[in-house]
């Protein structure tokens, strides 16, 4: 899930993608919570797109297992809301209950950050208070690079997207953007003309622009010409 999507249990469960967008930037995750920023990119659209397609049939089988999606979720004890893009019900041998594994698909190849392995681990986090059952691994598929990676889900990560939730209702609580930090990984965001971390995080280049915003420029009459 993407963008500005509402969340089905009220203001106190938001969307299991704030994860990312917290992990990715947490300035960016304020923005887009609080001030309800949203700017489409190639990169948003694209993603957008992708998410699409693997909600487009709600319910498939294949031969050896049944594949739901656009599952919606739920976690109480997370306080996240969200819906997943593939679950796939697999069931290794016929005497066995069915496993869910999550699949969610991402529009460019992996990035060097962890993100989206904390997302998908929230959506396991779920499936398991929804249906009871251990959901031990996931996977991310990359649009891009038409690869599908497997996401264990130890008990380290599991840790990492438990503190997750608590930075993210912590930050939208307080209400408040944090100050930018200009990064690498500030290239492609899309709201970076909005967040303007060039600016913003160098407290001197915005004073100097505010007095220039309101310096009077009056010109001589007997200099100007008709």
């Amino acid at each position: 899930m993407t963008g500005l999507e509402q969340s089905a249990e009220g203001d106190d469960y938001p969307p299991l993608s704030a994860l990312n967008h917290l992990l990715f930037c947490e300035r960016r995750c304020a923005l887009l919570r609080i001030d309800r920023v949203w700017v489409d990119n190639v990169h948003t659209i694209g993603g957008t797109v992708a998410h699409h397609r693997a909600h487009e049939v709600s319910e498939r089988s294949r031969s050896s297992h049944q594949v739901i999606c656009g599952l919606r979720l739920v976690s109480r004890r997370l306080r996240l809301t969200g819906v997943a893009d593939v679950v796939e019900f697999l069931r290794p041998n016929p005497d066995l209950r069915e496993t869910p594994f999550p699949v969610e698909y991402k529009h460019g190849r992996r990035k060097r950050w962890d993100n989206d392995d904390v997302q998908l681990c929230a959506q396991a986090i779920c499936l398991e208070e929804m249906l009871g059952v251990d959901v031990p691994a996931g996977a991310i598929y990359h649009v891009k690079s038409r690869g599908r990676r497997r996401v264990e889900f130890s008990t380290e990560l599991r840790s990492k997207t438990e503190r997750a939730a608590g930075r993210l209702h912590a930050l939208l609580a307080a209400g408040r953007i944090p100050a930018p930090e200009l990064k690498p990984r500030c290239r492609g965001c899309s709201i970076r003309g909005v967040c303007l971390p060039e600016i913003f995080s160098r407290p001197d280049r915005v004073e100097q622009l505010a007095r220039g915003l309101f310096k009077a420029n009056l010109s001589d009459p007997s200099t100007s010409t008709p």
